[in-house]
């Protein structure tokens, strides 16, 4: 018996042949059984995935509690003098005597300087003779004029020239009175012009005196915090140098600056001993009504979307954002308004949680630092 084998020529002329036949062996495969992939997805599906479990955030809560504070505005500020000013000489000559020194204390009317008298005594005698001359003339005049013998034009004459005498010793005695330069009110000489054997003429600066009781502080407030404050005030000041001072706010302008829309204030402290300096720079701190305020650590502050400030907190294990106002600052934290009279506050992980999400609380004691009431503790309520 003759055995039949094909011809791979036979087969290149009929490429269909192949084709078909390929193509019946895959369908017998796939009808076969589950692919490769379904397999996988069964055993998938029958092993649990601890990647797939929603996993619940943790974060640091700690209760704070509301206190009734000053709402407080802050401002910087300079000291200066209540009242100084620059004594001029109002006559010409020669300094004579100098009677206080640089920096010393002065009171109202205490001789600061002297000035020579030069001719001012001889012409003063002058026009006292001169006096009695235009007195009897006048006197005469009147007389004849009562009699007849005179006319009023003549009169006249000699009352004005006995007029102008008096006007002359007048003006002679302020000469010799303003030779003595005084002090106008009590004060520090801070600075004294001339020595012995200056020569001055009239509008020559002298001396300048300061007064320093009370010490003003002057600052410029907003057109928002104008409304807030009123004469009589308490203000407290900081000064640069370290002390500290109470005063109270004694002027409030009624026009602001047009260049910077803001209006300046006066805050007067007590430096009856002078130990207050003027030209200092300073804080001013003013008390306004009282209101229930949160102190936290700025730290804690956050943004949310749209960049308003404020502070995440949790609420039957939700966060939420709640937009605040900052009421004071000190060393050791910022007070708050709008967390109402309690919040409980996350302390540690609110970078990694947004307003909304579901977190586990983990309570723990308020800072004494940060917080001089003692926490509220919840974890009773929560377990």
């Amino acid at each position: 018996m003759m055995k039949f084998t094909p011809n791979s020529s036979w087969l290149a002329q009929r490429p269909y042949l192949i084709a078909a036949l390929i193509t019946f062996v895959l369908v017998f495969w796939m009808a076969s059984g589950p692919s490769v992939a379904e397999q996988k997805s069964d055993i998938k599906a029958k092993i649990p995935n601890n990647d797939e479990k929603q996993v619940t955030a943790q974060v640091k809560v700690e209760t704070r509690l509301g206190q009734n504070i000053h709402k407080t505005i802050e401002l910087y500020g300079r000291t200066e003098p209540d009242r100084i000013t620059t004594l001029k000489a109002e006559v010409r000559g020669k300094i004579i005597e100098v009677s206080a020194k640089r920096g010393s204390k002065v009171f109202k009317g205490q001789v600061i300087a002297k000035i020579a008298l030069n001719d001012l005594p001889a012409q003063l005698m002058r026009s006292k003779a001169l006096l009695n001359q235009r007195n009897v003339e006048y006197q005469g005049a009147l007389k004849l004029n009562e009699q007849g013998y005179q006319g009023k034009v003549h009169l006249a004459q000699s009352y004005a020239a006995l007029e102008s005498v008096h006007a002359e010793i007048k003006r002679l005695e302020l000469d010799i009175a303003n030779t003595i330069i005084k002090a106008p009110f009590a004060g520090v000489l801070n600075t004294r012009f001339v020595e012995v054997g200056d020569y001055v003429a009239s509008g020559d600066d002298i001396a300048m005196i300061a007064d320093l009781d009370p010490l003003i502080v002057r600052a410029h407030v907003t057109e928002l915090q104008i409304s807030q404050l009123s004469v009589g005030q308490a203000a407290q000041v900081s000064l640069l140098n370290g002390e500290q001072a109470q005063g109270t706010l004694r002027y409030i302008a009624s026009v602001g600056n047009d260049a910077t829309n803001t209006f300046k204030i006066e805050v007067a402290i007590d430096n009856k001993e002078a130990k207050l300096l003027a030209g200092l720079s300073s804080e001013l701190a003013i008390d306004l009504d009282k209101m229930s305020a949160i102190k936290i650590s700025p730290a804690l502050l956050a943004l949310d979307e749209q960049g308003n400030i404020g502070v995440k907190s949790v609420k039957e294990s939700i966060v939420q954002f709640t937009p605040i106002e900052i009421i004071k600052s000190e060393s050791d934290g910022i007070w708050l308004s709008g967390l109402g009279e309690q919040a409980d506050i996350i302390v540690l992980g609110q970078g990694f949680v947004r307003a909304g999400d579901k977190v586990e609380a983990i309570f723990d004691k308020v800072d004494d630092q940060v917080n001089d009431k003692p926490a509220v503790s919840t974890n009773a309520a929560q377990e």
